[in-house]
């Protein structure tokens, strides 16, 4: 019984983070440039505010099942029992170093929201402003990315 709850739980883990990582990958790389050639800032802003939506749910997924998955695997390995072995210091490091980065990539990806979502509303209608967004807006783009290629990284390393 035990470990179809996991099997559960990691696959729920698994779906929402292809669903939020692939969603930030598509949307930065195919579906945003092309609407933005294509749309007015104020459908922009529609589509944007409806995907950073699906975006904080699938961050409040991740979260819990997470945290779920953290404290099942270090259950079934007997990790609170023998605090004193590598593999619970390797462990717990490489779970707070992907947890701190999984922290910075909402934290800029709650920034680049942000940013383009103020953009996108003082954009005049029916004006190409929106065409010409600020190059801060790229970076914390571009560092959303970086953080959650880190995320996938040590979640590789931490896979159990």
């Amino acid at each position: 019984m035990r470990e179809s709850v996991e099997l559960v739980i990691r696959s729920i883990h698994l779906i929402a983070a292809i669903i939020w990582f692939g969603g930030v990958l598509f949307s930065t790389f195919i579906a945003m440039p092309i609407l933005r050639r294509n749309l007015s800032s104020e459908d922009l802003l529609a589509v944007h505010n409806r995907f950073r939506t699906w975006i904080r749910l699938m961050i409040h997924v991740l979260l819990t099942t997470g945290a779920m998955v953290f404290f099942i695997v270090a259950w079934n390995n007997g990790f609170f029992a023998q605090q004193n072995g590598n593999d619970f210091k390797t462990y717990m490091l490489t779970f707070v170093a992907k947890l701190a980065a999984f922290g910075l990539m909402a934290l800029f990806w709650g920034l680049y929201s942000s940013l383009y979502r103020r953009h996108l509303e003082v954009a005049p209608p029916d004006s190409e402003a929106h065409h010409n967004q600020s190059p801060y807006i790229n970076v914390w783009r571009g560092l959303t990315l970086i953080a959650g290629l880190m995320v996938f990284a040590l979640a590789l390393l931490v896979k159990n």
